[in-house]
C-alpha cells in the first residue's frame, strides 16, 4: 500500500479519536460500551479518555512509520506482549 494511503488512513483515525476526546471532555461524558460521567465515575472516565488518547498516539506513530521516520510500532507492541511467542 502506498505511503500516502497509510498516512491518510491513520490520520483519519487519529483525527476522529481526537475529536471524540474533545467532545467527551467538553460534555463530561464518554462511552465505549457503557456511559461514564465525569462527576459520577471520574476514574473510568479518565480510563476511557486515556484509551482514546492511545489511539491518537498509535496513529501518530503509524504516520511517522509510513514516512520512514520511526520503526514499526505494531511490531514493537507485538514484541512486548507476553502471548506473542
Amino acid at each position: 500500500m502506498p505511503v500516502g494511503y497509510i498516512a491518510l488512513i491513520f490520520g483519519i483515525f487519529g483525527l476522529v479519536a481526537a475529536y471524540t476526546i474533545q467532545n467527551d471532555i467538553k460534555r463530561g461524558v464518554t462511552w465505549d460500551q457503557r456511559t461514564f460521567a465525569l462527576d459520577q465515575n471520574p476514574i473510568m472516565f479518565s480510563v476511557a479518555i486515556l484509551g482514546k488518547a492511545s489511539i491518537v498516539a498509535l496513529a501518530i506513530a503509524e504516520i511517522l512509520h509510513a514516512f520512514g521516520l520511526v520503526g514499526d510500532p505494531i511490531a514493537a507492541l507485538r514484541a512486548i506482549l507476553p502471548f506473542h511467542h
